[in-house]
């Protein structure tokens, strides 16, 4: 089976997939499509899955970035996504014809919870039903697929929790053998002002921007470094300084030498001396620092079980899918199976020449 069966065994509860449909800063309402005659693509057993099931699982998923596509953007984007799409369709099918013969069925308390988890996920500038809408759903048939969706993330947890998962012998042997992927290098978290100079406004201009960041120390050191942000969003010539002069974690050998230097010596939480750099000047507060060196097994054994088996689990949900499609009668269309390469056409035999 082609399909990629990651976003199955993580989950397959269906707020994961509306995640992507939120990240914009408008919701735009749906846009009147083109009746177009859906296409089958596959079929399970005889139930087919087809262009629309596609589509609407595609909107679901990505709604507002479909609507805010012109047209014809919009249906090459749609016909590049069915074949993967069409596979996970598929695979959702198999798990639930699966979980279905298990007779189990989510709690009326567990659907309620589900619903109103996927209700208050909704941005600001989004109504529930407006989503509905722009995802092809109403209430009822939101809930049936939220249901079927419970249906399958438990499934999926049950076969799951049957592969054994990683040991403390395991997780120590391959501490051992990859020790460098867990040493950390010496970082700092800082923020900062600066106050340019320029070339061209010669040595006044620089005395000028000296005394000014000079006042600002002067007024930091007697707050006690309280609203070093507001005077970066105030002053600071650096784009950072619209996050209050944070400029994140960082490293050695990630900044200027002369700036280096101080945040890497600086106490934490006061306001350094004043930095020159070919930036021009600066003030300096470091917010935290992470010690370099080998960090400790126990810290790291979160980290290092889910590398161990996170691909055991993938491996497993995909020959536990494939096994599902072999009891199952699944049939592809043409139009999400790629042809089989054409095998090159046999040389003439070439006759040896005589010498």
């Amino acid at each position: 089976m082609k399909t990629y069966i990651k976003f199955i065994a993580a989950t397959a509860v269906i707020w994961s997939t509306t995640s992507a449909s939120f990240s914009q800063n408008e919701a735009k309402p749906a846009t009147t499509a083109k009746a177009v005659k859906a296409e089958e693509l596959a079929s399970i057993d005889g139930v087919p899955i087809t262009t629309a099931d596609v589509e609407r699982t595609l909107r679901v998923r990505y709604g507002p970035q479909i609507e805010a596509m012109p047209e014809e953007q919009r249906a090459t984007a749609i016909k590049q996504a069915t074949p993967q799409m069409a596979e996970e369709l598929i695979a959702r099918r198999l798990l639930l014809n699966a979980a279905k013969q298990k007779e189990e069925k989510p709690t009326d308390d567990a659907i309620t919870k589900a619903f109103n988890e996927v209700k208050g996920s909704m941005p600001p500038n989004m109504t529930f039903a407006n989503y509905l809408k722009s995802a092809g759903h109403t209430e009822d048939t939101f809930k049936s697929e939220l249901i079927e969706e419970l249906l399958i993330s438990s499934h999926v947890r049950a076969h799951l929790d049957t592969i054994p998962k990683a040991d403390d012998k395991a997780i120590a042997e391959y501490y051992e053998k990859n020790k460098d992927s867990f040493a950390t290098k010496e970082s700092v978290n800082a923020s900062h002002i600066l106050l340019k100079t320029d070339a061209a406004a010669g040595e006044k201009g620089a005395a000028k921007q000296l005394d000014a960041i000079n006042k600002l120390r002067t007024e930091l050191i007697a707050a006690k470094g309280a609203g070093f942000d507001k005077l970066a969003k105030e002053h600071s010539d650096c784009p950072s300084g619209a996050r209050g002069g944070d400029l994140g974690n960082f490293g050695r050998g990630q900044m200027v030498p002369e700036f280096e230097k101080a945040a890497f010596t600086q106490k934490i939480g006061t306001v350094g001396e004043v930095v020159k750099t070919n930036f021009g000047y600066h003030l300096i507060m470091v917010t935290a620092r992470t010690e370099g060196g080998l960090q400790p097994l126990e810290k790291v054994k979160p980290q290092i079980s889910q590398q161990i088996d996170g691909p055991k689990q993938q491996n497993a949900m995909r020959d536990y899918i494939q096994g599902l499609e072999k009891k199952a009668k699944v049939v592809r269309s043409a139009k999400i199976t790629p042809p089989a390469p054409v095998p090159p056409a046999p040389q003439p035999e070439q006759k040896k020449g005589s010498e």
